[in-house]
């Protein structure tokens, strides 16, 4: 191809070049991107290791990557170039109606979930009170008619009904999936930019719960909703598509009921405390989803004022976080542990030095089909 006027273009394309590199050093560069929710890469340290055995350039590479002029712009512009061409999914996320944003369906390879069932099995048989498991199906396998006419098949029911075989008998075994698969409403029970359920959902798993300890659920009209908008979750900030409208989370309290949490990471003594089971600050923040338990730690200690003496361990991933508030209407005590960050020591070995009176694990399946880290049961 040749240009009449080649001299013009090939001035554009040098003042293009230069101004890219000028905006690149002169620009300020972010630590943490609010669209895609993570720490951005950092200057890369020069090292005669790093050279030696690559990873300086391979540094230099993520940091140059992250912090290109405009990046959230032209990020936005390849996700929905992808969508233009006809891809199913952006970055393992699929774009669904009415701005609904679907993880993918998970691997059809079996084993780690074969190996974490065993490993909770094996558990709830040493254990002398009664162990209940939630295992959350992805919003996918419950939210079907908001997916695209074409899309690859969700594994979820036959995945689901595989870990139930493994478990047997050994545990109560709460069947979500069917639960709210039978929904009139199954879009109110997920996100549609977040993978977890909404407190909707967490409320419907909590009456299953309920109904399997034959114990008579608290009322919804007994909570106080509280509705918080502006709220962009973790599929929002894989997948690029920038221009899809926010969710809300909905915060149900009990005006009579009364919490005290005290939130502990890694091997650390000292807790942080919190009145109540919510932490608000969060709500003024990019991720919202913290305002549930202020996220991920390794345990969580809760007393409550309700009427039963009773304590609940709960086993668990962050699905359990926006389940709590109603976990804890029945529980004067309740204790979660997060086995990715708990590393302190097994949870057979903590139950010696803190007896309870049930137990609890509540897993989303993409953990239980992922997640190494349930070998710290036992």
């Amino acid at each position: 191809m040749q240009f009449r006027h080649p001299r013009p273009v090939a001035l554009l394309f040098v003042g293009v070049l230069i101004g890219a590199q000028a905006a690149f050093w002169l620009l300020p560069h972010r630590s943490f991107s609010e669209n895609e929710k993570r720490v951005l890469a950092q200057a890369p340290t020069v090292s005669v290791e790093g050279i030696a055995d690559g990873s300086l350039f391979e540094n230099v590479e993520k940091y140059l990557s992250d912090h290109f002029p405009g990046r959230d712009g032209w990020v936005g512009v390849n996700a929905y170039l992808e969508q233009a061409e006809g891809r199913g999914a952006v970055s393992s996320i699929i774009r669904g109606a009415d701005g609904w944003l679907f993880s993918a369906p998970l691997s059809d390879d079996r084993q780690i979930l074969q190996d974490n069932m065993q490993a909770i099995t094996e558990f709830a048989k040493a254990q002398s009170v009664p162990v209940y498991m939630m295992a959350v199906p992805t919003s996918g396998a419950v939210v079907e008619d908001k997916l695209p006419a074409l899309h690859l098949a969700y594994p979820d029911a036959d995945m689901l009904e595989q870990a139930r075989r493994i478990a047997g008998d050994s545990l109560h075994w709460l069947d979500v999936m069917g639960a709210f698969r039978s929904m009139d409403a199954p879009e109110t029970l997920y996100y549609r930019t977040d993978h977890h359920w909404t407190t909707e959902g967490a409320y419907c798993a909590y009456r299953l719960l309920m109904q399997e300890m034959r114990k008579s659920a608290v009322m919804r009209d007994d909570f106080s909703v509280e509705r918080v908008p502006d709220f962009y979750g973790t599929s929002y900030s894989k997948s690029g598509l920038w221009l899809t409208p926010p969710d809300e989370i909905e915060l149900w309290t009990d005006p009579d009921l009364q919490a005290m949490t005290r939130v502990y990471d890694g091997n650390s003594q000292e807790p942080v405390v919190q009145k109540g089971m919510l932490f608000r600050e969060y709500l003024d923040q990019a991720d919202k989803y913290p305002v549930f338990l202020s996220g991920n730690h390794a345990r969580v200690h809760i007393e409550t004022n309700a009427e039963s003496n009773k304590r609940l361990l709960v086993v668990k991933d962050s699905y359990a976080h926006a389940l709590t508030p109603f976990l804890a209407e029945e529980y004067s005590t309740i204790d979660l542990i997060d086995l990715r960050y708990f590393k302190r020591q097994t949870i057979s070995d903590w139950l010696q030095e803190h007896p309870v009176d049930d137990i609890l694990l509540v897993y989303g399946l993409s953990s239980l089909a992922e997640d190494k880290n349930l070998q710290w049961l036992a």
